[in-house]
């Protein structure tokens, strides 16, 4: 299935290079790719292990994971490596600058809804995508009310601990997380310009920042062959969240979508259908896009302009909304064709 952010196949470094690999694989349940110039076939070898590995430390569908290890045994501390510490890290960091919105502690609830296996295993839905009610943007998540409030990051000591009787879901922010240290490395390890594209979530990096800049493409929910906006960066990172990507029916025959609203705990009503965001760090972009998209156009406008990041936002309507300084053409006329 396509991805809704991804980049041209024909993209090249956009400073001039002798050479540059570019490998295609599968990383994360997710079409990946790796950019590197000058061309380096062994450094894209070695980021290529560095993923599988991260995977390997964050899968929730892997019990010997160092995330399904920390949830077997909530409620008490667990050792971790350092990854998976700054990952526990930026997670609770991603929930108290979203102000609740974001929230990785609904494994549990996820599952119930069938997403217990990967989601190319899952009986999928295309076609249609429904408008929501949607629920009052004034009445915010209660923090006090999170078990996240209870998540113990201990940096000292290398430990995490998750409160009893919820469980850990890295989803978005892990992929993010993934993608900003592997660009991070492939340049301390000589790379002049790299992309990371895992699954959408597009991380760009190198050690100058200079035009000419990197497509990003964005594709029409409503029609993810088709693309929506080209965005162009010259770093940083652009990740999209949408109810479009993972839908599935349930055991019980209802349409249900990955995005669980912590206010309610079940898939979210939001007017929203997809959003992109440009930020800084991929794990950041993932988090403002995801928090937004289950807030609202309301608290998608408040957020970006908060966290100062940039949005590309499609309503259930196919209206298209821009909060921030983005540097965005409009391929299409209207989502889906809308008028």
């Amino acid at each position: 299935m396509a991805e809704l952010v991804r980049t041209p196949a024909d993209t090249a470094p956009p400073k001039p290079v002798a050479s540059y690999t570019d490998a295609s694989f599968r990383v994360m349940g997710s079409a990946s790719r790796l950019l590197v110039g000058p061309g380096d076939e062994a450094l894209v070898a070695r980021l290529r292990q560095r993923l599988d590995a991260l995977e390997g430390l964050w899968s929730r569908f892997r019990a010997d994971s160092e995330v399904s290890t920390v949830n077997a045994h909530a409620g008490r501390p667990v050792m971790v490596s350092p990854d998976t510490l700054r990952l526990f890290e930026h997670a609770r960091a991603a929930w108290e600058i979203t102000e609740g919105w974001f929230d990785p502690t609904m494994l549990d609830e996820l599952e119930s809804l069938g997403y217990d296996r990967t989601h190319e295993r899952l009986d999928g839905v295309t076609g249609q995508v429904p408008a929501l009610p949607g629920r009052a943007a004034d009445v915010p998540p209660d923090p006090a009310a999170s078990p996240m409030a209870d998540l113990e990051v201990d940096l000292a000591l290398g430990a995490v601990t998750i409160p009893a009787g919820v469980r850990f879901d890295p989803g978005g922010i892990g992929k993010g997380l993934a993608a900003d240290l592997v660009a991070t490395e492939a340049v301390a390890q000589g790379a002049e310009r790299v992309l990371v594209d895992l699954g959408g979530d597009v991380r760009v990096a190198g050690p100058w920042f200079t035009s000419p800049r990197w497509p990003v493409l964005i594709a029409d929910p409503y029609d993810i062959e088709v693309d929506l906006a080209v965005v162009s960066i010259v770093g940083g990172a652009v990740a999209t969240s949408s109810r479009v990507r993972r839908r599935w029916r349930t055991s019980s025959g209802a349409v249900v979508h990955h995005l669980l609203d912590p206010r309610t705990r079940r898939p979210a009503e939001t007017d929203l259908v997809s959003v992109s965001v440009h930020a800084g760090a991929a794990w950041f972009a993932e988090v403002v896009a995801k928090a937004a998209l289950i807030g609202g156009s309301t608290v998608a406008e408040e957020l970006v302009e908060r966290t100062a990041t940039a949005a590309l936002c499609v309503t259930d309507t196919g209206e298209v909304r821009v909060f921030g300084p983005l540097d965005v053409h409009l391929v299409a006329d209207s989502p889906g064709g809308r008028p």
